[in-house]
């Protein structure tokens, strides 16, 4: 989810580790030391997505998520900020303005108000929404890990996806098939560290979003649906971001194919 707020209304407390560009507050040292081991895979994984997107042809991964190869170079762009932590937001007490990586499990540790004067508390934003795992907060380079992350085995059980997970293609009816959940591919995406990008891309989408009028936020998680997305709304959404790395990070090779 992503909830809108301005910057300097923001401020979140307590101690913090460090991941190259990234900050990580509030959490516990375990869970700490946990997000940096996320963004420590995440990196390679991301190096070898942005390989893929500037290979001289169009991958089939890359062909199936993003379709046009006029816009490769935005999407390899998005991808190498992500891998540094490039920062987009004015410094903070914890880092230069990339992204910041909040647990909230206390009142108080993400607080403010939204332009039209209701006011906005993280830790009960999450208590109210019981099966959100995490949050983006638009205009602000905060992730908020709600304890949902933690108690629901993302963060335990299901934190590192294995390097050779794809999704599976009905090549009679050029779809995805759908996993146990009626939908395809949330038994692929809900790792941890997928889960962790997904929130991380907003954060480097919402600019352009804004900028180009396109409400930020994904109407599906299903691969199906993202897959039949044209290109340019592919490329403003943070989903199809997490599918296409992660059928890269899996070696995938059949897809269905696109009708653009």
């Amino acid at each position: 989810m992503i909830r809108h707020l301005a910057a300097s209304n923001i401020r979140p407390r307590d101690t913090y580790f460090r991941s190259g560009e990234y900050a990580i507050v509030s959490c516990a040292r375990d869970n700490s030391l946990l997000v940096g081991r996320m963004l420590e895979h995440l990196r390679p994984a991301l190096l070898q997505a942005i390989q893929d997107v500037e290979s001289p042809t169009m991958s089939p991964a890359y062909r199936a998520f993003f379709k046009d190869a006029e816009n490769t170079a935005y999407v390899s762009n998005i991808l190498a900020n992500i891998t540094n932590g490039t920062p987009i937001h004015p410094p903070t007490s914890v880092n230069d303005g990339g992204p910041i990586i909040v647990c909230v499990n206390s009142p108080d540790v993400i607080a403010g108000t939204y332009p039209w004067g209701e006011r906005y508390e993280a830790f009960n934003d999450c208590k109210n929404n019981p099966t959100w795992s995490s949050q983006s907060v638009s205009g602000t380079p905060y992730v908020v890990l709600c304890p949902f992350f933690w108690t629901s085995g993302f963060g335990t059980q299901r934190t590192f996806p294995p390097e050779n997970e794809c999704l599976s293609v009905d090549t009679r009816r050029n779809r995805f098939r759908a996993d146990y959940t009626g939908l395809a591919g949330l038994t692929m995406t809900h790792y941890a560290m997928w889960v962790l990008l997904e929130q991380i891309v907003h954060i480097y989408l919402i600019p352009e979003q804004l900028r180009r009028g396109v409400a930020p936020g994904d109407k599906s998680d299903d691969a199906n649906e993202l897959f039949a997305l044209s290109p340019d709304k592919a490329l403003m959404s943070a989903n199809v971001y997490v599918y296409y790395v992660a059928s890269v990070y899996g070696h995938c090779t059949t897809f269905p194919t696109p009708k653009v």
